[in-house]
Formats: structure tokens, sequence, C-alpha cells
């Protein structure tokens, strides 16, 4: 027998019902199940309806708790929080039952029940053993008297590192304040979209939270090597493109180094080689950056014009890279020796930008020794680090069918 906080059920519903015989659903989580069915974020709203249909499958094996009871935790718990209200529940359930066995794969929460005597363990494929990829913000949700207290002194309580975003929610769950850990005090974003006008298109401007914070970060100069991962279609590649063409012209970098390791999509094809000189092999690989500057005729005259110089990853070895941003795409199929290698590039002035998709892997090496992930873990905290991850597709409508082929 088991129950889980709502994000578990989420994530991972099958799952739960494939290894339990019973699975208990509290109220709450059954309130918050239809209240991400009608959210704006389209993965919350995907996850509670696939959620939704397992419980439906599963429904010999449902055991739904609607609590009678009082709320039943201790005063410092503020009980207008929804997580508190899911543990009191699973403390009600536990007092009648401690063979129960509770999941939550949110740190805090299962501290806060282990404090109160409650077993709560992780769920999922996750190896214990393997460090979650770090990302870059920290969400906290905070009741009224807490909020008062950290706005009169908003100290590092939470422990986070240096350059990362707190994200902080009030007890409805809305997002009130958004501020970055310089090490000393809490900033506020400073990002300016007036700036963002290289390309003479359409001023751009954050769709969502995190592209706010990817915003922000990247109009930080202090931070030199910089990643931003996530889904397709979570704008990227639109936002590196962006903020660094602006940065040449306003002469922060002298040009736009692209670089990309020239990998083939897992289980297509290969065409053989391509024909031509270096520019033109490396050209069809650098497509994700001419979507953004005018098509291949507008990366050709960027090209030309020295703005941006396209560079093979093989090449690179020896180069001492002066103030110029290297721009890296597709940074899922690197190694960490690749990755290495071009922070080793970076001389006096310059920068190295990363994007990249786990799910879009595409070769088992970059599943063992993923570049990627272990800067991000490794590099976490450091004063000339940032990242951020994007995790909401705003290409389109339609790219957002993509999720559901999961």
């Amino acid at each position: 027998m088991c129950s889980s906080d709502t994000n578990c059920l989420m994530q991972y519903s099958k799952k739960l019902f494939e290894s339990n015989d019973e699975v208990h659903i509290c109220g709450y989580v059954l309130r918050e199940l239809e209240k991400h069915k009608q959210s704006n974020n389209e993965e919350k709203k995907f996850l509670s309806r696939r959620a939704v249909r397992d419980i439906e499958v599963n429904k010999d094996k449902v055991r739904f708790f609607i609590s009678e009871g009082s709320y039943d935790l201790p005063s410092c718990f503020d009980k207008d929080i929804m997580d508190n209200k899911i543990i009191s529940n699973f403390k009600e359930m536990y007092d009648k039952d401690n063979s129960m066995i509770f999941y939550s794969n949110d740190i805090l929460f299962r501290h806060t029940c282990q404090s109160l005597g409650i077993p709560c363990e992780k769920f999922g494929d996750q190896n214990e053993n393997e460090e979650e990829t770090y990302r870059g913000y920290r969400t906290i949700t905070m009741g009224d008297f807490e909020l008062a207290s950290f706005y009169e002194s908003p100290v590092n309580r939470f422990n986070l590192l240096l350059n990362e975003y707190l994200l902080i929610k009030n007890k409805n769950g809305d997002i009130i304040d958004k501020q970055r850990w310089d090490g000393i005090k809490f900033s506020p974003l400073t990002w300016k979209k007036d700036k963002l006008d290289f390309t003479h298109t359409e001023k751009i401007k954050p769709r969502n939270i995190q592209q706010e914070l990817a915003f922000d970060l990247f109009a930080n100069r202090d931070i030199k090597v910089k990643v931003i991962f996530g889904k397709h279609g979570s704008g990227k590649d639109l936002i590196m493109a962006t903020h660094g063409l602006s940065m040449v012209s306003q002469g922060i970098y002298d040009r736009l180094i692209f670089v990309r390791n020239n990998y083939e999509v897992k289980n297509s094809k290969p065409i053989g080689f391509l024909p031509g000189d270096e520019r033109s092999k490396l050209l069809s690989y650098a497509m994700p950056l001419a979507d953004h500057v005018g098509g291949v005729e507008g990366l050709n005259k960027l090209i030309d014009s020295g703005v941006i110089v396209l560079q093979h990853l093989g090449f690179t070895r020896g180069r001492d890279i002066k103030k110029s941003l290297i721009y890296c795409t597709e940074a899922e199929n690197m190694t960490r020796e690749h990755i290495q290698l071009l922070i080793g590039r970076l001389a006096e002035g310059s920068a190295l930008w990363l994007n990249g998709d786990f799910k879009q892997i595409d070769d088992d090496l970059f599943e063992r020794n993923s570049g990627l992930k272990q800067t991000i873990n490794r590099l976490k905290g450091q004063e000339l680090f940032g990242c951020v991850e994007l995790n909401i597709t705003e290409r389109s409508k339609t790219a957002q069918l993509a999720d559901l082929l999961d």
C-alpha cells in the first residue's frame, strides 16, 4: 500500500500502479490534479491528464482518502501551503495504518515527513547514487508570515548556490517574485528587451517564467559559461542567438563562433560526405542558428561580414580565442572532454554558451559520458557559471503534440 504527493503521481502514475496493489490518493492530490488539468503550463496539463487516465485504468487498485479530520501539523508548518495539507493527510493515513509507504521526489517534502515520523521515500527510475541535474533555480512557497520575514531580512536561508535563481510562490501557488543569489545578497532580474534587436525583427520577450530567468542569465556579462537545457521548442537557440548577436552588435564580443558536434540523428541513415569546402560542409549543421537570422541567406551575410564564424569542433584544440562568444548548440551530443576543450580555449573577454536537450542524445557514448550534464553539476555554484532549465514548449500548439509520444 502506498500514497504519493501530486508531482510524483503525475510523473510516475503508471509505475506506481504497476508496483503496488493499492494506491491511496488523498483529496488534496485530486484537487491539485484538477487544477493542473486547467493550467496554462502545457507540461503540467499533459502530466495531470495522463495521471487521471491511469487512475481510471487502475481503478480497482485505487483507494481514495477524503479526510474528515482537521489539519494536524505543528503550528510552525503553515497550514495554507498545499504540500503541508497533503502531509497532514499522510499523517492521518499513517496513524491509521503504519504499513503505508509514502512517496515524494521533493527533498524538502520528504524531510518534512520524516521530521514528523512519516516514512517517505523517493520513487522512480532515478539512480539514488546519481546526482540529480541542477536546474539553475528553486521554487519556494511562502505564507504571509514567511514572506514578511524574508523581505525584512532576505538572507540565504534556502542554501541557494551562487547565481541560482529563487522563484517565490504565495500560498495560492502564484509566483510573486524572482530573484538571483549573487553570493552576498538577492538581486532582482535586470534583463532589458530594448537591446534585443540585432536582426531587426520583432523584439522578443519571455513567454514564461523560465525564459525570463534565461533572459536575465544571458544579459549578465559577469557570468562567462552559461547553459540552457530543456525540451524541444522551449526557445534555447532563439534566446542564445538573439542575445549573442545583440552583444556582438554592441561590441561586447568581436564575433560569434558557432560550434556543434556534427552528429546525425540517432537511427537515421547517414548521407555520406558532404560536398564543398569547410564552410559548405558546416553550414548544414548551423541551421538552428540560421532559423533565427533570416535563414541561409541571412546566415551567409553574417558569415561574410565576419560577425559569425563556423568552427569545426575537431579543429579547436590549441586555439587561443579572445573577445569572442563561443556558441554551442545540441551540446547533449558532447562528452566531458569536448566541453572541457572548449572552456580551455576561452581567453580574455571570451565566453562559452551551450544549450541542449537530454532527450535528444544520439549515441550511447553521450549517455555514458554526458559532457553537458557533468558541466552543469560540476560547475554549479561557481562565480563564472550560470544555468537555467527550460521545460515548456513555446514553438507552437502543434509542436506540443510531440510530448504525447513520450
